[in-house]
């Protein structure tokens, strides 16, 4: 898979367009596979750039890294499962990985104006609902005699409603994501950024009605979970031929049902529209706990990096704010912290300091997988953090400190997020 850039000259100008094996979205490319097939791919990033690359649906495991002299093989128990890795300009990656459902599904670059629909010279109106740019279809077929995963057992029923505010960023309107809490449902303009946490439960089913409330179509991807083709979120893609998800159109809903296979931290986020959308505030995390368990909000803590683009700047955003509420952690024992990554563009350093130190802390889990034991470490807590990834770690802090979490590029800061102990 060879990832670079082509300047092509249109009826009314010159631009330089994002490409994946030569193409982009919708001219690249399909690759098409069985459930149970062993699949392993080259990844190289030729381009100037870098390059978080996502697969929907299922986890790929990373061998190795590298460049154009060498590459490193890693040991057997230091190949973690993610779902999206950043590869940086001249870097590549191999991966092997094994559909065991059929369906449709996307292997794409995160960064939101790769995939953006308005890439083409020749733009149509409705182009803002598609994708472009860097993108590989999958399809994976079904083999007669297999039986897939199904969901079993009565689901929990949520409803998710989908929102807007007027000038949230200056005179433009929010959008947020809104849990129903009990019987009553959100005021229409109420709205959450990010959107309201989803807390669910390892293997038991979930039944999510998706109301949309705004004045244009929408969609929901959830992003990392394993479930079947159809409710993945994608709109004329997500399924299969005959039978394609469609966006949700104003004054509509959809559901969609799955029941999450492993515990850990995910996102939930729109897939139409994507700058426009996301910018604006439709994504949040998607939590998943193991049976038994509840959420403790005294010391399983979520940060959610964001970013909304002006006309003259841009906003780097930590649980939707520029100026966020201290992060508020219980001393003495461990705290989880659960980071979650999904601005359109960009990769920086998250650290946890006290004073100008980096503290320590453990690494436990990457894009809602737990780390193989080697990996799940205890080192300096400074972490390189791209779009679409989640990173989870464990901190156990003994008195209060001058703590704060700082998202910096080198000397650059870009966010900063006061930590209290109690």
């Amino acid at each position: 898979v060879w990832i670079d850039s082509l300047t092509v000259q249109g009826k009314r100008d010159k631009r330089e367009i994002p490409v994946i094996n030569g193409k982009m979205y919708p001219y690249t490319e399909s690759f098409s596979y069985a459930v149970g097939d062993s699949v392993r791919w080259r990844v190289i990033n030729a381009s100037d750039r870098e390059h978080p690359m996502h697969l929907h649906g299922f986890f790929y495991r990373l061998n190795a890294l590298g460049d154009a002299r060498a590459d490193t093989q890693f040991s057997a128990d230091r190949r973690p499962w993610i779902v999206t890795d950043n590869l940086l300009s001249g870097t590549t990656m191999s991966v092997t990985w094994s559909p065991d459902r059929p369906g449709n599904w996307l292997f794409h670059c995160h960064i939101l104006y790769h995939v953006m629909g308005d890439l083409s010279l020749e733009s149509h109106g409705s182009s803002m609902e598609r994708m472009s740019g860097i993108l590989i279809p999958l399809h994976v077929r079904a083999v007669a005699g297999r039986s897939y995963p199904a969901v079993r057992g009565t689901p929990r029923a949520l409803r998710l409603f989908v929102q807007s505010h007027p000038k949230v960023y200056r005179d433009e309107p929010g959008f947020g994501f809104v849990l129903q809490d009990g019987a009553n449902t959100p005021l229409p303009d109420s709205i959450r950024i990010p959107g309201s946490p989803i807390v669910l439960t390892r293997n038991e089913p979930v039944r999510i009605t998706v109301i949309n409330r705004l004045s244009e179509p929408t969609a929901v991807h959830w992003h990392g979970i394993e479930l079947t083709s159809y409710f993945d979120g994608v709109p004329g893609i997500s399924g299969e031929a005959g039978h394609l998800l469609p966006s949700i159109a104003p004054r509509d809903s959809f559901t969609a049902v799955y029941t999450p296979p492993r515990a850990g931290t995910f996102i939930y986020h729109t897939h139409i529209d994507d700058v426009k959308q996301m910018e604006a505030g439709l994504y949040g995390p998607l939590i998943v706990l193991p049976p038994g368990q509840t959420f403790d909000s005294t010391t399983d803590h979520v940060v959610t990096i964001s970013m909304h683009e002006y006309p003259d700047t841009f906003d780097i955003l930590l649980n939707g704010s520029i100026r966020p509420a201290p992060l508020v952690l219980r001393a003495g024992v461990p705290n989880r912290l659960r980071i979650v990554i999904i601005p359109a563009a960009g990769y920086a350093d998250l650290v946890l300091v006290s004073d100008t130190t980096p503290v320590t802390w453990r690494a436990l889990a990457k894009d809602g997988a737990d780390l193989p034991a080697a990996l799940a470490t205890t080192r300096p807590a400074r972490q390189s953090v791209s779009v679409g990834e989640t990173y989870d770690f464990e901190f156990t802090p003994h008195d209060n400190r001058s703590l704060r979490l700082e998202l910096r590029a080198g000397p650059v800061l870009l966010g900063r997020m006061p930590v209290e102990v109690k």
